[in-house]
């Protein structure tokens, strides 16, 4: 068994976005899903709704992207039906919190993605699609030292596209509400983003959160994120204390909220008992 992520990638070292954000959120989490190999006990359903989501917004953007005509949103639904279909006859359950809504996920999808067209007609005239889950590759360099990782940050862009001169880098969200002021401005992933598409060498750029929310009348929202040096700076800090952690065996429980939905709490009450 892996004792460390060096020992768990192999000699290609990368890291991601997602599991940085899982070291943050819980390190014991972390260690048993990503050194451990544990399997999970089951799929959050708000975490296979997203995938799914994030498949028929894919299918929107390739279409305009290769076709130049948008699909229908019933084209839109169907895709969302078969990639839903897909997590639900996976070998982990797809399993919801005890005081999770009960609302039929097929019913409330095809109410997101209706108002997701309809967003779309009103907002994409000039829109051009460069690329759609644009995978990157990322030199992670230490901004105080200038040490350079051997671990590369990688992962994948939703939306890449044009409004006149300007790139625009897109992350699609499906989310029990608006996203709130501090969610926007510490969110690391935009950040990562800007990194990424500076080595790739796409410039100028901006950054944008597509949020379409799961409320009984669904919403989209569309924000323009800022991102300065200061705050690339400060990702790098936290990529390398994170990996530096991870290396050096650095693991804990991290008690709150997070944990109704972990679908590792089992492995982790014996780790702890």
């Amino acid at each position: 068994m892996p004792a460390t992520i060096r020992e768990a990638i192999g000699d290609e070292l990368y890291v991601s976005i997602s599991q940085i954000k899982a070291y943050l959120l819980c390190p014991r989490q972390f260690e048993l899903r990503y050194v451990r190999g544990v399997e999970p006990e089951f799929v959050p359903r708000a975490l296979a709704f997203g995938i799914a989501f994030h498949a028929a917004l894919a299918h929107h953007y390739i279409d305009l992207r290769d076709l130049h005509v948008a699909p229908t949103t019933e084209k839109l639904i169907e895709t969302f039906r078969r990639a839903w279909a897909l997590k639900l006859d996976g070998s982990v359950p797809v399993q919801g919190e005890d005081d999770e809504p009960k609302v039929d996920p097929l019913d409330l999808a095809a109410k997101m993605l209706g108002k997701f067209v309809e967003n779309a007609k009103a907002t994409e005239q000039d829109l051009v699609v460069d690329a759609v889950e644009q995978p990157f590759s990322v030199t992670l360099v230490d901004p105080d030292t200038g040490e350079v990782l051997e671990e590369k940050l990688v992962g994948a862009i939703d939306l890449v596209a044009h409004e006149g001169d300007l790139t625009i880098v897109v992350e699609h969200k499906s989310a029990a509400k608006k996203y709130g002021v501090d969610q926007l401005r510490y969110d690391l992933q935009p950040t990562a983003y800007q990194l990424a598409m500076h080595e790739l060498g796409w410039s100028p750029i901006g950054l944008r959160y597509q949020i379409v929310t799961k409320t009984k009348s669904p919403q989209v929202q569309i924000e323009n994120i800022v991102r300065d040096q200061q705050d690339e700076d400060d990702f790098l800090r936290v990529a390398f204390g994170v990996l530096k952690a991870i290396d050096a065996g650095v693991s804990y429980p991290v008690r709150g909220w997070q944990c109704r939905s972990c679908p590792y709490q089992t492995a982790c009450a014996k780790k702890t008992s």
